[in-house]
């Protein structure tokens, strides 16, 4: 890890956005009838639409972290991973037709969080013992040191759940390895910067959620599930620890898409106010321009692309940390060693 400077824990997070709080819940669930249902310490699940080298990224991924069960729910029910997939222990993939939605009670249309909160729901409710993790497809959680699985067996048996920080991978020409940013105070923002600062001061320094993913115990009734963490019926979260780089426990949140990709994305994260009102403001300008390209990359290169003297600022920031190991690299090794 590069950098002296702690990085700061998201506790505070959950104060500063009540919209994230109470926004798409869902139904609440029972507790699972524990005879009929599998057991296991740790079960991965996620809602995905993404390329299969993505998908076997995240399988190999969450299979080295000991996950004895890995959920998939495939929005598009023809998804070629699903048969690349076939036959690979612990994976376990959901079409998610218009049938699967009526079974659930909603629309095959209903706006995609909603569809997401009920998936997620369902698949909590299929684990009988052990915990459950809910992520996105780019979204990989890694800890000094254990895995996941060791991490969750050794928790109290009081504990509910626990929340893992994010950092967020950057794209690095003419540097090798994988260099992610933390979670950073107004002053390291500003160490690491400098003028251009302000589009991200809202999300502590990253330009996507700030608020981490839960790991919950499974089994708890009366709960609702939300996409960082779970509800009481008083609609506090259910949150007992909150584990970041003080702790080795980083929530890697592969969020630098290629440009064309980043542009392609615009339409919605405007729509779902995903930017800030500064950055929001910024790119409504830019796209009423004739020629709105060139300014997009620029914004594009602020928001992603970090070169010696942006990564020295980062050190400089202590909101910087290396990392030793390449998913991908993992991914590929993994499911080679598979099919030799």
């Amino acid at each position: 890890m590069v950098g002296s400077v702690a990085p700061i824990s998201p506790h505070s997070a959950s104060t500063l956005s009540k919209k994230d709080r109470h926004m798409s819940k869902v139904s609440t669930f029972p507790a699972p009838a524990f005879r009929l249902l599998p057991r296991s310490r740790l079960t991965v699940s996620a809602i995905l639409r993404e390329p299969p080298e993505a998908v076997l990224r995240f399988v190999a991924w969450y299979l080295t972290q000991d996950a004895d069960r890995i959920v998939l729910c495939f929005e598009d029910p023809e998804d070629p991973s699903i048969e690349m997939l076939d036959g690979v222990e612990r994976v376990e993939c959901i079409r998610c037709t218009p049938a699967f939605w009526q079974q659930l009670g909603l629309d095959a249309n209903a706006r995609f969080t909603l569809r997401q909160n009920h998936a997620m729901a369902h698949v909590y409710r299929s684990v009988a013992a052990g915990w459950v993790l809910n992520v996105d497809c780019d979204e990989l959680v890694h800890l000094d040191g254990r895995t996941l699985a060791e991490e969750v067996e050794r928790q109290p048996d009081d504990c509910r759940a626990i929340r893992i920080a994010p950092v967020e991978r950057l794209r690095t020409p003419g540097h090798e390895g994988q260099v992610f940013r933390r979670l950073m105070l107004p002053m390291a923002q500003h160490r690491a910067y400098g003028d251009t600062r302000a589009g991200m001061a809202l999300k502590f320094g990253l330009t996507g959620h700030y608020l981490g993913k839960s790991v919950t115990r499974s089994g708890q009734s009366d709960l609702t599930m939300r996409q960082h963490w779970m509800l009481t019926p008083q609609g506090d979260m259910v949150t007992d620890r909150v584990l970041d780089g003080r702790d080795g426990a980083y929530l890697l949140h592969l969020n630098d898409p290629e440009f064309r990709e980043w542009c392609g994305k615009l339409p919605v994260r405007m729509s779902n106010r995903w930017f800030p009102a500064p950055v929001r403001d910024i790119i409504l300008e830019v796209l009423a321009t004739p020629e709105p390209e060139p300014a997009l990359k620029r914004l594009y290169a602020i928001f992603y692309e970090f070169d010696a003297k942006r990564l020295e600022r980062l050190t400089w920031a202590g909101a910087r940390y290396d990392l030793d190991l390449d998913p991908d690299e993992i991914a590929v090794s993994y499911f080679r060693g598979r099919a030799a």
